[in-house]
């Protein structure tokens, strides 16, 4: 039976596909392994239109080996987005296994049928392993997407399998099988299979192409830390409401004489400091906590569900490591320090406001002599003679006010 434009335009569309995202790699995106699956997929599919009865069953072992081999590279490229481990010996059995039961399906009993199916449950059998080791992990709205999209296919690969179970063996004549019925459901099932993982694919990809420039929007390209626009679209999120409630601490710190730093050593050096001082920050935040570079030398770290004590005893190893780190400069180490201001968030206080009062602390602690740590003992108020407990290097006992602190700085 002669092969029409039309039966061609499936192979074709696929590969075309297929070959489009293997190009989108030149583009910077993750889709090579996509386009090697479809491009493999639509082979399968163009071997099947070259009818012959000379080379049974090599030619129905080789198009259903490429279709096979077509599932099992798009079930790897769904693992690489999550950095899983692929089996290669569970590939290797399953092609191994499609190749014997094709064989005999063909030599041993002549049916179409029966290579279809078998080709089939091989399929159906990779889409469900591969969903359901992906699904366990997929936490991303484009996993989530590729996920459900696996799912789907798997469905209808096992439901086609029913259906072949029951289907009636075709006639005994070359080409009968593939412009039947159940043969023009198997092209036209790849090709919307293929339309709808291409359709999935791309939207994974955009997704994940507008994570990726939002993540450097709001990250810092030197320190890798939260910038202040990172840290608004944090607070903004469903994840960042743990860091509004009562009991989180917020710990401002500036490098003490960070413009001495860039006039002697040069800007190079003091870029080099913040960096080193953004990865400190950030060994010493617990999971829950985040650290943010708010600018220039000032930084900010906030830790939920944190006492004060606490808050000051992680501010106060902050210090002392800034103090530790070695800074051979010209045969002489240098030593560098910063001052912190620590405050918590008070029941229903905007952090806007925990954020000034934790500023007025830093600028205490800069005016009393700088590397040390400035905290609230007692309830923050604008009017009181507000405590001030200093960490590290006290001036006359551990706790000054306010107001002496200025004094002080004034004489």
């Amino acid at each position: 039976m002669s092969v029409t434009l039309l039966d061609w335009a499936v192979p074709v569309a696929i590969s075309l596909c297929g070959l489009a995202f293997i190009a989108m790699k030149f583009l910077g995106f993750a889709t090579t392994r996509w386009g090697y699956a479809l491009c493999c997929l639509g082979i399968g599919y163009a071997i099947m239109l070259f009818e012959t009865g000379y080379a049974m069953p090599f030619k129905q072992i080789v198009e259903d080996n490429f279709i096979v081999a077509s599932v099992i590279l798009a079930c790897r490229a769904l693992n690489d987005r999550l950095q899983l481990k692929n089996n290669l010996a569970f590939d290797v059995a399953v092609l191994l296994t499609s190749t014997i039961m094709v064989g005999i399906s063909r030599t041993m009993f002549d049916s179409a049928r029966l290579e279809t199916l078998f080709v089939q449950i091989c399929c159906a059998l990779v889409l469900w392993k591969g969903y359901i080791t992906f699904s366990k992990l997929a936490a991303a709205k484009s996993d989530r997407a590729l996920s459900f999209t696996f799912l789907l296919l798997a469905m209808v690969l096992t439901g086609q399998c029913l259906l072949y179970i029951a289907a009636p063996e075709p006639e005994h004549l070359i080409g009968a099988w593939r412009t039947s019925a159940w043969g023009n459901l198997i092209q036209f099932t790849g090709l919307i299979g293929s339309i709808i993982l291409v359709f999935s694919v791309v939207i994974a990809t955009t997704y994940d192409a507008i994570e990726k420039y939002r993540g450097y929007a709001n990250t810092d390209s030197l320190t890798k830390l939260l910038n202040r626009r990172g840290l608004d679209a944090l607070l903004a999120s469903a994840d960042g409401k743990r860091f509004k409630a009562a009991s989180t601490a917020v710990i401002l710190s500036d490098i003490d004489h960070f413009k001495a730093i860039n006039d002697c050593f040069g800007h190079s050096f003091g870029d080099l400091v913040i960096e080193r001082f953004g990865t400190l920050l950030r060994s010493h935040v617990i999971a829950q906590g985040c650290a943010v570079r708010l600018g220039g030398e000032e930084f900010a770290v906030l830790l939920p569900d944190t006492n004060l004590d606490d808050a000051i005893a992680t501010a106060d190893k902050m210090r002392r490591s800034l103090i530790a780190e070695r800074w051979p400069r010209n045969g002489k180490e240098t030593e560098f320090t910063a001052s912190f201001g620590v405050t918590l968030v008070e029941d229903g206080e905007a952090l806007s406001t925990t954020f000034e009062r934790a500023d007025h602390f830093l600028y205490a602690a800069k005016r009393l002599g700088r590397n040390r740590v400035a905290a609230a003992k007692y309830v923050w108020s604008e009017t009181e003679d507000t405590r001030l407990l200093f960490v590290g290097q006290p001036l006359h006992g551990d706790a000054v006010s306010l107001a002496q602190a200025t004094n002080q700085s004034s004489h």
